[in-house]
């Protein structure tokens, strides 16, 4: 299996939980957005083709911080939607970044690569160890041996430790991805239904998925922060 990567950003989300606001436009620092942190990142990886898929409202902000990313505008209610839309991969591993959440360290990534290419594996999942504040908000992975066995979806009596936060994928895995799936846990359970081998990488850092951050946010105010008028005002 050739090492290239089709990595795939959704960000066609509506911002309806911050007044307007794009999670992936949150600052990380006075230098950095929460999509720059991955965009930066994501460029540094090798054999990587980036394409972001995002709504009318966002589309011309994005094109115009990110000139040399490919950016396609459409009509998304999910993020699998968003990625079928912007055409499944036949040729290419493929990666799916979520853009609202965060994780410092990306050698998972290439670690991830590594095994899918090394093994016959269809998928490979980043894994992290799961907080007490996050259950319940985060899919969480049944795990047996080496592989995934089941993906239990944002539930609050779910006891397992780990939940995932990356996929990376062969093209086997595309027959079993619908545009009708409201999380990739559906299409990923879909696959482990049909005896596709799913395999993991853990990761030793921290995961943040933004909620907290969301709500934050929505305390202060959005719509007298600068990130609203320059949004509003495009």
């Amino acid at each position: 299996m050739k090492e290239d990567i089709k990595t795939f950003v959704p960000a066609a989300g509506l911002a309806t939980r911050l007044g307007g606001i794009p999670k992936f436009l949150l600052p990380l620092s006075d230098k950095s957005t929460l999509l720059g942190f991955h965009i930066d990142n994501l460029k540094k990886l090798k054999n990587n083709e980036i394409l972001i898929g995002t709504n009318k409202k966002f589309y011309k902000i994005l094109q115009d911080i990110y000139k040399e990313i490919s950016i396609k505008k459409l009509n998304s209610s999910s993020m699998v939607q968003t990625v079928t839309k912007l055409n499944l991969e036949n040729k290419k591993l493929s990666l799916v970044i979520m853009p609202d959440t965060y994780f410092e360290n990306y050698k998972i990534v290439e670690d991830m690569r590594t095994k899918i290419i090394s093994s016959n594996l269809d998928v490979v999942l980043g894994l992290w160890k799961i907080k007490q504040s996050q259950i319940g908000k985060l899919g969480q992975c049944m795990l047996d041996g080496d592989r995934v066995k089941k993906i239990i979806d944002k539930d609050v009596n779910c006891k397992e430790e780990y939940f995932w936060g990356l996929i990376m994928w062969k093209p086997s895995f595309n027959n079993f991805i619908s545009d009708k799936d409201s999380h990739f846990g559906v299409s990923l359970n879909r696959a482990i239904e049909n005896k596709l081998k799913i395999g993991y990488v853990i990761s030793p850092d921290e995961f943040s998925h933004l909620i907290l951050f969301t709500l934050y946010f929505c305390q202060q105010s959005p719509k007298t922060s600068v990130l609203y008028s320059i949004i509003t005002n495009s």
